[in-house]
């Protein structure tokens, strides 16, 4: 909202061009003001009070006036939208609104957009615009809830940055749900890059959230620690995990766990444990039937049978992740499938098609706004087009990837190199 005032000839000149307006008029215009710079006809009859013969009317002689334009919509969207002629001419209509009126107006908007949301349009995609306006309607509560759902649909866009904003703000204003709410704060700093903020998200989410949710935290502390390949801490948080889950615990929990444990188990070299923890990850996903453990279960032998130098094993294991991963729709274990098979392809000197998975993977990283995921990939399109002789080509995506390294790759002055050394996940 407004937080500048106006200079005074400008302040003059535009009450000049408001002296005009009727009682009415001065009602739909305070109303518009708190709405926004643009607004919709409905909500603001609604909110205004106003009978809709005087609405119409009043918008009428507001038009006529060139303090309002109507907003000309796609044949499609039969939605009546207005706009204020000028910001500067709404930004003087809020500021001399008085405070409680423009509490009183923000509440009456944030219940009719609330409304609205219970109608042909789903709540999510206004709770952002309801949040805003019951914060400053000083309904902290109610705020604090919306803001929650605005983060939850953002985070079904992997609008990550916005997500984490509206987390945020839900945290500030008092939502209860803060375990929660810390973790959803780490998963969306995992995915930026943001690690330091991640693991500090994840500890206060460790040391709020029940029993049943510990376990699930733990294991995503190791997964943070494993990205920043700090792999003893990764090991002591996956230990941690499956003391928790003991023997009664979630067997799907169980087998993503023991499947990253493995995938940490190779980054130390450590081929043998890393072996015998995706047997044991394969085993319980196997039992659980749980088809999203079972693509990581795959991926992770892929890349052990790779490692191995058994490549058709390794083109298996991989394919077969690929596959439960597409049925699931699952872009993150995909994305690691397809990056994982496109390097045994290439091993096989199958360049084209590497290309076209490492291309594929990119993609789905990109949309899911996984930021080092996304350098990483970038680096990799740089090595196989350049071996294709592409220059140009493999240079914009060094370009990329430098871009986003620089970006995530030191924190707190501190440089995190296994950022720069991601390869296969």
């Amino acid at each position: 909202d407004v937080d500048w005032s106006l200079p005074g000839g400008v302040r003059d000149l535009l009450q000049s061009r408001l002296s005009g307006v009727s009682e009415i008029g001065w009602q739909l215009l305070n109303t518009a003001a708190v709405i926004g710079r643009s607004f919709d006809y409905d909500t603001l009859r609604e909110a205004s009070g106003r009978s809709e013969e005087e609405t119409v009317s009043a918008l009428e002689a507001l038009i006529d006036q060139g303090l309002v334009e109507e907003v000309q919509q796609s044949a499609s969207d039969y939605a009546l939208t207005y706009d204020f002629s000028h910001e500067k001419l709404r930004a003087l209509v809020y500021e001399e609104t008085s405070l409680a009126r423009r509490r009183l107006l923000h509440r009456r908007i944030a219940d009719v957009l609330a409304g609205h949301a219970r109608g042909p349009r789903k709540v999510d995609a206004l709770a952002g615009q309801i949040a805003h306006h019951y914060q400053l309607a000083g309904n902290e509560p109610q705020a604090a809830e919306c803001f929650r759902l605005a983060g939850e649909y953002a985070r079904s866009l992997y609008a990550n940055a916005e997500a984490l904003a509206h987390f945020r703000v839900a945290l500030a204003l008092g939502h209860p749900d803060t375990a929660a709410l810390h973790e959803a704060i780490g998963d969306l700093s995992t995915l930026l890059g943001e690690y330091a903020s991640a693991l500090k998200s994840y500890e206060t989410a460790a040391a709020l959230c029940d029993a049943e949710a510990l376990a699930r935290v733990e294991h995503k502390l190791g997964t943070v620690y494993e990205r920043r390949g700090a792999w003893e801490q990764a090991e002591s948080h996956y230990e941690a995990a499956l003391r928790v889950l003991g023997e009664t615990g979630s067997v799907n929990e169980r087998a993503k766990l023991y499947a990253d444990w493995s995938l940490t188990a190779y980054r130390q070299g450590q081929i043998g444990k890393a072996l015998e923890l995706a047997r044991q990850a394969l085993n319980v996903a196997e039992t659980a039937h749980d088809t999203l453990a079972l693509a990581q279960v795959h991926n992770i032998l892929g890349i052990l049978a790779s490692k191995q130098g058994d490549l058709e094993e390794a083109r298996r294991h991989l394919e077969e992740s690929l596959r439960l991963a597409e049925d699931l729709h699952e872009p993150g274990i995909y994305a690691a499938a397809l990056n994982n098979l496109a390097q045994a392809c290439n091993a096989e000197g199958e360049i084209d098609r590497a290309i076209a998975l490492t291309e594929k993977a990119l993609a789905l990283s990109h949309s899911q706004g996984d930021r080092p995921h996304e350098a990483a990939l970038h680096s990799k399109m740089a090595d196989l087009l350049h071996a294709q002789d592409r220059s140009e080509a493999a240079m914009a995506h060094l370009k990329q990837a430098v871009s986003i390294y620089a970006e995530i790759g030191v924190e707190a002055e501190t440089v995190q190199p296994e950022i720069w050394k991601l390869s296969e996940w």
